[in-house]
């Protein structure tokens, strides 16, 4: 209770006990019809009626109480109120009343009722008629009944008491006066025909108690039906919404976090509320023509191509043609047919500009925009709060209302706190990971091979025409290029197939394609995900691009890779920084900037993998390159499904298959163990990679000889394994940089001798790069990355040293016969 309240309620009770004391030298008679008066006054305290636009009641025992003023002294009539107010806030209540609440009503109506009786004194001194004495004296009893209870209710709400007043208190003013008219009438008969003829009004009240609860029954009836039929029409909302949300995987918390937003704007703008409802319901369906546009287009991870855009474009028309149909009683359909309008007229689908735009559709193309920039989609990831707000200013006056971004800057934070803790309120996701294990597929969809079985299609292969001159047709240079790279292409393909053909393991395939891949297409790193259940994990990863990811898996339908390996679509000139294991710094030496990924099905029609390759050009592959890939992958998918099945027997037994250590996946269990224990002790643990150079060397002597060496160096407490043919991780527990590094240079010696012995030289020498814990990552995959990278950058690093040694040093020109 505020003091204001508190204040209120001493001066409620203070004007009250100055109310008895005015109206006690008045003398009291006429007990007996007293007594009947308060019997009829207690009785009809149960018998109360709603007021229309309010959750508040009243008792008609009024008009007994103004009978009382008439008929009896005003002590007396003080007693009628009181005591009538104080049965009511005992009997039929929904909720107790405390004895504060108790004693301020009492005082309320005490000091209405010595009010009321003034002023009925007052209009007979002046000889006022009965009846307009009565309605003038009801009238003050309204109001000062009602002031105060407004101001304690409006000072416990917040809510200004006058503004509260007007909302729901001038309903009361017609019942005190009917009160007022039905006092008068039977004070008039008594009159003429006795006191007792008063208690007439007893069935006139009641009767009109029963009619008006009746009516007032059948607005409630009326009500609940109107409320009703607006659940069924949220839920049909909530169901539209879900439709959409089945379709784009990334919509639905993006409609609920809308909804909050534009919810609180609105409010803040000063929309009424069918325009509230309507930017509500629209928050919800603005992306509903999303329905027409194909799902490929909408989940793509890269930038659309201009068909593409076009086909995206039509989404505002269908939705609003949609929800033409639905006829809601507020202006929705404008809305969702201009959100994407810009204020300079540049928007589409109509080119509105200004206030042209509808006021619901600019708002929420602000919120649209600015929630999409500040959440992570396929195509790119999510901006800083800060950085979003900064976008949305720059464009505020050419794309948007300055109005609705100037109230975006000044609540943005605390609206973002709002949507963060949003809760659902059953508009869940629809689950679509569900099977249908009855029915056979039908005929139509499906091909037939040379031997007559049916087999369904996996990859679309679209021709494109090449590049031509002014006049429509390549001009001659153009064309020897392109039939030259066609050859050569062709070629290249040629061999590699036949190679991939006599390829056995894993790691020789995936080399292969990545060598004979690397001369006909413009890529730096080389990756191969495999798919594991929900997730792809890294199975070859090659180039210098490859510092720029971790080794951490990956989930399927996420980032670039992850689209291509959920739907087997393929994806040209795709953003790389979208993949969840991307990990390059803003001033890292390499920054990827395209991409183009292909599926790799197995035999069964099922995804296996997905190829990658990443670019540091922009828009660095063209359709050329992706037939390329698209033609060489059958093979490479069948050498690598053989390739993998002949590794299984090694890699269950945790074991790898080129050397006598154990696989990578044992090293990440050990190192997870390791890491458990390390965060209780607090101990520092490093983790080295080693890389030995040893690709396209058929040396298997020297590879026994140094891997048998690493497992003979390993202090029990240490782990080493194999990542690939050439490539090894260590773990050193407890291990700081000065032991790691005394045991870096044990192993780069103990290389060295090996090479020595076997009398192998090579051209780039091992590498070798440590990550700690706790300082460079967390958990085992986060240091294997850091370690890959460092090793990655040191082997660039020896790669350019070398280079500008032969810039100063040049080779001697062959002589020409």
């Amino acid at each position: 209770m505020t003091n204001r309240i508190k204040l209120l309620v001493a001066l409620m009770l203070l004007a009250a006990g100055f109310s008895i004391k005015m109206a006690a030298p008045v003398p009291s008679h006429d007990w007996i019809r007293f007594c009947v008066y308060l019997v009829v006054v207690l009785l009809s305290s149960s018998l109360k009626v709603a007021i229309p636009n309010g959750d508040r009641t009243m008792s008609v025992n009024f008009p007994f109480i103004l009978l009382g003023i008439v008929q009896l002294s005003p002590e007396q009539a003080i007693a009628l109120g009181a005591l009538s107010v104080f049965a009511q806030c005992r009997i039929k209540v929904l909720k107790p009343f405390t004895l504060v609440q108790i004693a301020f009503n009492v005082a309320n109506v005490t000091v209405s009722t010595m009010v009321a009786w003034l002023c009925f004194v007052f209009s007979v001194k002046h000889h006022v008629e009965m009846a307009p004495a009565l309605a003038l004296a009801a009238t003050a009893y309204f109001f000062a009944n009602t002031v105060p209870i407004s101001g304690v209710v409006g000072w416990s709400t917040g809510e200004p008491p006058l503004t509260l007043w007007r909302r729901e208190f001038p309903w009361y003013l017609p019942f005190y006066l009917v009160g007022a008219v039905l006092a008068a009438i039977v004070h008039l008969i008594s009159l003429k025909y006795g006191w007792i003829t008063s208690l007439l009004l007893i069935p006139m009240v009641y009767t009109i108690y029963r009619a008006y609860h009746s009516q007032m029954k059948a607005m409630h009836d009326r009500q609940v039906h109107l409320e009703e039929t607006e659940a069924l029409h949220l839920r049909t909302i909530e169901g539209l919404a879900m439709a959409i949300e089945a379709k784009d995987h990334n919509t639905h918390e993006h409609l609920l976090r809308v909804r909050v937003y534009v919810a609180e704007i609105g409010k803040t703008m000063g929309l009424d509320k069918p325009q509230m409802q309507a930017i509500l319901t629209a928050a919800l369906l603005h992306d509903i023509g999303k329905l027409a546009v194909p799902e490929h287009i909408i989940n793509k991870p890269g930038k659309l191509t201009p068909e593409e855009f076009d086909k995206m474009k039509i989404h505002p028309v269908v939705g609003a043609d949609i929800l033409e149909r639905v006829r809601f009683p507020y202006p929705v359909v404008p809305i969702v047919r201009s959100h994407h309008e810009a204020w300079d007229g540049s928007g589409y689908p109509d080119g509105l500009a200004g206030e042209d735009i509808p006021l619901g559709a600019r708002i929420l193309t602000v919120v649209d925009c600015f929630d999409a920039l500040a959440s992570d989609r396929p195509y790119r990831k999510a901006l800083p709060l800060d950085k979003a707000m900064e976008f949305m200013k720059s464009k505020a006056g050419s794309q948007f209302d300055p109005k609705v971004v100037e109230v975006l800057e000044q609540r943005y934070i605390e609206l973002e706190s709002l949507a963060s803790n949003t809760k659902e309120d059953g508009l869940a996701p629809l689950n679509t990971e569900i099977s249908v294990s009855r029915g056979a597929a039908p005929g139509a969809g499906f091909q037939e091979d040379n031997s007559g079985a049916p087999q369904e299609r996996t990859a679309e292969k679209n021709g494109d025409a090449p590049s031509s001159s002014g006049n429509g047709l390549p001009t001659s240079v153009e064309s020897l290029n392109l039939i030259a790279a066609a050859s050569e292409a062709a070629q290249t393909l040629f061999e590699m197939s036949e190679t991939l053909g006599g390829a056995l393991r894993t790691e020789e395939t995936i080399a292969i394609l990545s060598s004979r891949l690397r001369p006909i297409l413009p890529f730096q790193c080389f990756a191969v995900y495999l798919k594991e259940n929900e997730t792809l994990s890294t199975l070859y990863m090659d180039g210098e691009g490859a510092q720029c990811f971790s080794a951490a898996t990956m989930p399927v339908g996420e980032g670039l890779s992850g689209w291509v390996a959920h739907g087997g679509k393929v994806i040209l000139n795709g953003n790389p920084k979208v993949e969840p294991n991307y990990a390059a710094a803003t001033g890292a030496a390499i920054q990827l900037n395209s991409a183009i990924s292909v599926p790799l099905f197995h035999l069964r029609g099922e995804i296996l993998g997905v190829l990658t390759l990443y670019s540091t050009g922009v828009d660095a592959f063209g359709k050329d390159h992706l037939r390329m890939l698209q033609a060489v992958e059958s093979k490479f998918s069948l050498a690598l499904q053989n390739a993998l099945q002949s590794n299984t027997t090694g890699n269950e037994a945790g074991n790898d298959t080129d050397t006598p250590l154990p696989n990578v996946r044992t090293f990440f269990v050990e190192t997870d163990a390791e890491l458990a224990m390390a965060r209780r002790s607090a101990d520092v643990v490093a983790v080295v990679v080693c890389k030995l150079n040893l690709a396209g060397l058929a040396n298997a002597s020297l590879l026994h000889s140094i891997t048998r060496d690493f497992a003979q160096y390993c202090d029990p407490d240490d782990t080493v394994a194999a990542i690939s043919r050439d490539e090894f991780v260590f773990l050193f527990r407890g291990a700081g940089v000065p032991q790691c590094s005394s045991k870096m240079e044990t192993i780069a010696e103990m290389v060295r001798t090996a090479r020595s012995d076997k009398q192998v030289e090579i051209q780039i020498p091992a590498s070798m790069a440590a990550a700690y814990y706790p300082a460079d990552g967390k958990t085992a995959e986060e240091l294997l990355g850091v370690a890959q990278r460092r090793m990655y950058l040191q082997r660039r690093a020896h790669a350019e040293a070398v280079l500008q040694e032969q810039k100063k040093f040049p080779a001697p020109m062959a002589a020409v016969a």
